[in-house]
């Protein structure tokens, strides 16, 4: 992964600065995430990138298919 030097407002950097290291490493997966579907031209491949992404993230996180049935069955 490269750096890119980009201008933010103070109060931005100020917050940055005073977060902790997981709470910048979730900064920056979500800066990343937003300039990889900003740049992407075509809806569908946003929409494939932000899937993957959370898809991703989900069974990073132990959500099975039958975990989420079980959160969006109508009770």
């Amino acid at each position: 992964m490269s750096t890119l030097p980009i201008r933010l407002d103070d109060d931005i950097i100020e917050k940055f600065r005073q977060a902790s290291e997981s709470e910048k490493a979730r900064w920056e997966e979500a800066f990343n995430l937003w300039w990889r579907v900003y740049f992407i031209a075509d809806p569908k491949q946003k929409l494939d990138v932000m899937t993957d992404y959370f898809r991703k993230k989900a069974l990073e996180r132990g959500l099975t298919p039958e975990k989420l049935d079980d959160i969006l069955a109508d009770e």
